[in-house]
């Protein structure tokens, strides 16, 4: 699941979004953040982890996907 954060959508209620989705089985929900340019992992089986600029987005989920968010955002271009 992929959700973005909205003008005028806190992160928290996002985070509680997500929270309610790992509840009902889903694997995976990434809340990406344009203001701080970020990404949030949530998973069901540990922390949330958040990345930013050059960090590498990896996820035993998805073993073939890497990424950085600076890339994630140029390639959204914005």
């Amino acid at each position: 699941m992929v959700e973005i954060i909205s003008p005028g959508q806190s992160f928290e209620a996002m985070t509680q979004k997500a929270l309610d989705y790992l509840t009902a089985g889903v694997e995976r929900v990434w809340i990406i953040g344009d203001r701080h340019r970020s990404l949030t992992i949530f998973a069901p089986d540990r922390p949330p982890l958040t990345y930013q600029g050059d960090q590498l987005v990896e996820d035993d989920l998805l073993p073939q996907l890497s990424f950085t968010v600076n890339e994630l955002f140029a390639k959204a271009k914005v």
